[in-house]
């Protein structure tokens, strides 16, 4: 059987300008050079390098560096007319590695500052774009030298980020109540903004609720047991009926205080989830207002009476009548438990929903932190426990300090 044999590219692209060397048209079947003669030019990507060697001796020419500089200062004055988009600015960060080399293959024949100038990149950003780009290394999340960026988080750091991130107990949990998780468990301690950058750069995608248009703030509580909202949502499970979501949530802990799911809309059952949430408030001095929407349910007899009682410190608002406010916060705490754990799972009928939202609730009151209480869960928050933001700045700068255990890590490329 023949063996097939392979030709270099400038054999071809000497063939092509009618200039192989003589010896060459023995050892190579005619047919197989008429064939490269009838190739197109653009046949091979980057043809354009087979001019180096003429470049070389364009350079090496005593005019050479008059005319160069002279084309860059042309090449100046146009950029300074296109200094106003942002698109070439962008192109160039995201091919960085490539005009880094570039521009260290021919430093000692060109004036690279000029260059800079042209692209308007401070000296600064080349040189560190320099080293990032000479010095890589495998072990890194970033490709960067551990030994010169000392400060990026070490290797055990990346694998307990990693490790949380895929943990099937916390996949339903926004980035930020990891972030806050962590170090209340005294396992991680960085800012929300590297676990961001972390994960992106890891191929991790989490769970994140749709962007909302953006509303001017509403009633805000000082204290627990200051405000509280009352609202009902509607949840079909797998056998085609509606499930009624009765809600009673805290403003200022966010804590759900109370809750039901029945199978219809009723005054009375909104009645009782309020009874049954008073009856466990420790402090009734303080008089308690109550948010509700003006639907039938939260203004009738049964609620009017219970709330106008002697021995109940509870005064009823109704959104957009008694106060210029929507009852918006807890029509987002459906959106919450709707989209980031009801609708990810599958129940046939009320009875396995309740099961659900019970266990959905207790991870939400006791288990998950949130960002807006500062690390706090919702029940931490309720109880009266205050956040203590600065002792996690403290933790997240000792983190920092420690982590110059990267300078002394020997990597790949050192």
């Amino acid at each position: 059987m023949r063996k097939y044999r392979s030709y270099h590219t400038s054999l071809k692209l000497l063939a092509k300008a009618d200039k192989l060397p003589m010896h060459y048209n023995s050892l190579i079947d005619r047919s197989t050079i008429w064939r490269w003669k009838q190739e197109p030019d653009r046949k091979y990507t980057s043809i354009e390098l087979s001019e180096i060697e003429t470049l070389n001796k364009f350079l090496s020419r005593q005019e050479a560096h008059q005319i160069m500089s002279s084309y860059l200062r042309l090449a100046l004055a146009l950029s300074l007319i296109l200094s106003t988009s942002k698109a070439a600015g962008l192109t160039l960060k995201d091919k960085k590695e490539e005009f880094v080399h570039t521009l260290l293959r021919y430093k000692h024949l060109v004036d690279y500052n000029l260059v800079l100038r042209i692209f308007r990149i401070p000296t600064s950003v080349f040189y560190y774009w320099k080293t990032k780009v000479l010095h890589k290394c495998n072990q890194s999340a970033f490709s960067l030298c551990q030994k010169r960026f000392p400060q990026q988080l070490t290797i055990d750091e990346v694998s307990t980020m990693k490790n949380l991130a895929l943990n099937p107990q916390f996949r339903f949990w926004p980035v930020c109540s990891l972030a806050w998780y962590a170090m209340r468990e005294n396992e991680l301690f960085v800012s929300l903004s590297t676990w961001y950058k972390y994960l992106r750069k890891l191929g991790i995608n989490r769970p994140r609720p749709p962007k909302k248009k953006r509303y001017p703030r509403g009633i805000t509580a000082t204290k627990p047991n200051q405000f509280w909202h009352a609202d009902i949502t509607v949840v079909k499970s797998l056998d085609g009926l509606k499930n009624y979501v009765y809600l009673l949530m805290d403003n200022y802990s966010k804590y759900i205080i109370n809750w039901r799911v029945e199978s219809a809309v009723s005054g009375k059952i909104r009645v009782e989830t309020i009874k049954e949430a008073y009856k466990i408030v420790t402090s009734k001095q303080m008089k308690i207002q109550l948010i509700l929407d003006g639907g039938p349910e939260n203004n009738n007899k049964e609620v009017n009476d219970f709330v106008l009682c002697e021995e109940v410190n509870i005064s009823k608002l109704i959104a957009l009548k008694d106060i210029p406010f929507s009852n918006s916060l807890i029509e987002a705490q459906n959106k919450l438990l709707k989209y980031q754990y009801l609708f990810k799972h599958q129940y046939s009928d009320i009875n396995q929903l309740r099961k659900l939202l019970q266990v959905v609730i207790t991870d939400y009151n006791f288990q998950r932190p949130h960002n807006v209480l500062k690390g706090l869960t919702p029940y931490e928050a309720y109880i009266g426990r205050k956040p203590a933001p600065n002792e996690w700045k403290i933790k997240i700068k000792q983190a920092q300090q420690k982590r110059i255990i990267n300078s002394q890590t020997v990597c790949t490329s050192c």
